[in-house]
């Protein structure tokens, strides 16, 4: 998460502004700061004299909207992030960004109605305030004469009420994985497996990405983006979907390979690459009276050349070793190394090394079990009795 920033913390979740974000304050800026003409401001005639200190005026209301439409954002994911919480989902964080807020689960609720009451629960956050503020607009608008002040007020209610109406109808497209899509899995859900409402929601929501990437290029741009945006996030956790769905029940255990080599802090990294050769495994936890770190052929593109021939594992090792137990839900440590950017976990039993499993044994589970309930489904389509010869 580079490119956020964090900035906060709501019910115990991290909040995170994206540099994305930051183009939103110019936005709002200008329209504050577009009169229809060069003697008024906010569409009230002032005086020339009047005119240049109303421009502090004009960048006020723009920063305030900006504001606003932070507050808005955030409070459309708390929406979704505290339903979550309710359901026992944990939510690691939120990022706002100028498409809008994403909130990061641990898993999707699997009971039903959770998924969809959960999506809901944003789109009608915004709803509410998009209301609240449009009424309020629509009450303030027929004022004459109002003062630079009320005006002010008057366009940025109008903005916030547009917005946010924008905001909830647009959350509500069921074009997965937005919160229309989710709606739409979740229903799709009650009737067959999560795996093929996952899959069928994804390739509706492919669907509405195209249509909107079509539309953008005959009339706004910025639809492509969404687009492209929808597009991979809907294939995205489709296959992260068919990952966890394939693994459940699969422990650690069940895929680590139980046979590992390991180094010591002083294996010379000539050594070690000779090691590398010879195993054909690409990292080896580090070990001297116990476990004190994890070393891969990565660390070593980071020596200089002249110091590689005096260089060792200690001067290389990642000392924060990442660790689970053999009776982990292996989708459970998938998400970890994922999350982690990882591509191999040492596996503990106590302070025992008993394995070590990498990304590629995950890969060869997945591979082997798509294949296993493939030919179970097979096995069940066919199992029957034969029919009868003809008399």
């Amino acid at each position: 998460m580079a490119a956020a920033l964090r900035i906060g913390r709501i019910f115990g979740i991290p909040i995170y502004l994206h540099l994305t974000f930051l183009i939103i304050v110019p936005l709002f800026i200008y329209l504050f700061s577009a009169p229809p003409n060069p003697v008024t401001v906010l569409g009230v005639p002032l005086s020339f004299n009047a005119l240049a200190a109303a421009l502090w005026v004009k960048y006020f209301f723009g920063t305030l909207a900006t504001v606003l439409f932070f507050i808005t954002i955030l409070a459309h994911e708390i929406a979704h992030s505290y339903l979550a919480q309710k359901y026992g989902v944990a939510i690691k964080s939120i990022t706002l960004m100028i498409f809008g807020g994403v909130s990061q689960m641990e898993d999707v609720p699997r009971k039903d109605g959770q998924e969809w009451r959960m999506a809901v629960a944003g789109p009608m956050t915004s709803l509410v305030i998009g209301v609240g503020a449009y009424v309020t607009w629509l009450g303030l608008k027929g004022i004459a004469n109002p003062p630079v002040w009320l005006a002010g007020t008057t366009i940025l209610l109008g903005l916030m009420g547009i917005y946010n109406l924008l905001l909830a109808g647009f959350n509500l497209i069921p074009a997965f994985p937005m919160d229309g899509g989710r709606v739409l899995r979740s229903l799709l859900a009650e009737r067959m497996t999560f795996l093929e409402a996952t899959r069928r929601a994804a390739r509706i929501g492919r669907y509405f990405a195209v249509g909107m990437a079509l539309f953008g290029i005959f009339f706004n741009f910025f639809f492509i983006v969404i687009a492209l945006f929808v597009y991979i996030a809907a294939t995205e956790e489709e296959q992260a979907t068919a990952i966890s769905e394939s693994l459940q029940g699969v422990t650690v255990g069940k895929l680590m390979s139980a046979s590992v080599e390991v180094v010591h802090p002083d294996t010379t990294i000539y050594q070690l690459h000779d090691l590398m050769l010879s195993t054909k495994h690409m990292g080896f936890p580090v070990v001297d009276k116990g476990l004190v770190g994890i070393v891969t052929l990565t660390d070593t593109h980071r020596i200089p050349k002249d110091r590689l021939a005096h260089a060792k594992v200690r001067d290389i090792m990642t000392r924060n070793v990442v660790t689970v137990p053999p009776e982990m839900d292996a989708a459970k440590a998938l998400h970890i190394m994922s999350e982690k950017r990882i591509s191999r976990l040492v596996v503990l039993r106590g302070r025992d090394i008993i394995g070590i499993v990498t990304q590629k044994d995950f890969l060869r589970a997945v591979n082997v079990l798509a294949v296993q309930k493939q030919t179970a489904r097979w096995d069940q389509q066919f199992d029957q009795p034969p029919l009868s010869p003809p008399i």
